[in-house]
């Protein structure tokens, strides 16, 4: 389980990169071994037999579709674990989702802003990580953009061009300072009366992280587990003489879902992407994205997808959410002070069809960008 950090109240979180590392370490622990001969005994016990075929184990959650891969055949105990590892996806969604009125967050958006409200271990974790990475962002990610959201008509998938005043009105509720945290009581409150808290841009990215610490507690070291494939962790590699180590997931284009721009290769590493291409609408001859900036009430603009990898499933969601509202600029200082966290970015190109891809942070073997000839084909996971 993961050790809640114990905020006191009005105290502002440690900063940057250190912080980073911590959550790393306690949402995508890196297995220690007690000598060398357990380190090689692991590395042994994990090489197994070369396999073609995947397992596969998925339920819909969370709006989307969970899925867990193996290398078939290659744990016998795989298909129970990846049941209790989606029954904890599930048991997550009934504490963080504002759309269960029972949920931790749902009576947390009623009743906050009039008492101190109980909090669960998970929720109390990602809503502290959630202010860690306001701080990180400058505010570009924020879990109480919950407002902004039902003014443009997201919440309801009904897009609507707000009027100036009302952004105004609903930025007025806006803000991770109008959320208060105790950790040793596991309580929260909303310090200002309509604020409400979202997990939209984090909770898929929490609940791929927990799930994965279950199945490496049950003893999988290769698999691969996916939220609405915009979500992924990865540990180990998938058994398969083309893939070349680690798992491979294809980058596609935000918009032309047929169009294939490359292929990632995570090395237990999590990813997340956020981009314009699933809910959005037209008004005016403009394109608005679901992705709102926090800071200006505006759906962000600049850039096609951002993709994070790094460590934790949930810190590449949100961050993966912060980057595509900071745009190219921005993007680039930020990881240039954080080496730690990998990102590609897709950039409308003006004279081209096909978009720029920049890296920041990717290893050279960690990204294949296919041929303009070959940029329909499927890739291999």
């Amino acid at each position: 389980m993961i050790a809640p950090l114990h905020y006191p109240m009005h105290m502002n979180p440690p900063l940057h990169v250190n912080t980073l590392n911590e959550w790393f370490q306690r949402l995508a622990p890196v297995k220690e071994f007690d000598s060398p001969s357990q380190a090689a005994q692991a590395q042994t016990t994990q090489q197994p037999v070369v396999e073609r075929l995947l397992l596969s184990v998925s339920r819909s959650a969370m709006a989307c579709e969970f899925e867990v891969l193996f290398n078939q055949f290659q744990y016998p105990q795989a298909a129970d674990l990846a049941v209790e590892a989606l029954d904890l996806v599930e048991q997550l969604e009934s504490r963080l989702s504002v759309y269960k009125p029972r949920s931790d967050l749902s009576v947390l958006n009623r009743f906050g802003s009039q008492r101190a409200i109980p909090l669960s271990h998970d929720s109390l974790t990602l809503l502290q990580l959630a202010q860690d990475i306001h701080t990180w962002t400058d505010g570009a990610f924020d879990i109480t953009a919950g407002s902004l959201s039902e003014a443009w008509g997201f919440s309801r998938r009904q897009g609507v061009v707000p009027s100036p005043e009302q952004i105004a009105d609903a930025l007025q509720r806006v803000g991770s300072q109008f959320l208060e945290l105790d950790g040793t009581a596991r309580q929260g409150r909303l310090l200002r009366t309509g604020v409400k808290t979202n997990p939209g841009g984090i909770g898929k990215g929490y609940a791929l992280d927990r799930a994965a610490q279950r199945l490496d507690n049950g003893g999988i070291a290769d698999f691969m587990i996916h939220g609405g494939l915009s979500s992924v962790v990865a540990r180990g590699a998938r058994q398969h003489p083309q893939t070349g180590g680690g798992w491979l997931v294809s980058l596609r284009h935000p918009w032309r879902l047929e169009q294939v721009l490359g292929t990632i290769r995570l090395r237990d590493q999590a990813l997340g992407t956020s981009g314009s291409g699933k809910q959005f609408f037209h008004f005016g001859g403009q394109r608005y994205s679901h992705i709102i900036d926090p800071r200006s009430g505006w759906p962000a603009q600049g850039l096609l997808s951002a993709t994070v990898i790094c460590r934790s499933g949930a810190v590449a969601d949100a961050l993966a959410t912060a980057l595509f509202v900071m745009g190219l600029e921005r993007a680039r200082v930020f990881c240039e002070s954080h080496p730690q966290v990998g990102v590609v970015l897709v950039v409308a190109s003006e004279r081209e069809t096909r978009p720029h891809v920049e890296l920041l942070n990717v290893a050279p073997d960690q990204w294949t960008e296919l041929p303009r000839e070959s940029a329909e084909g499927e890739c291999t996971r």
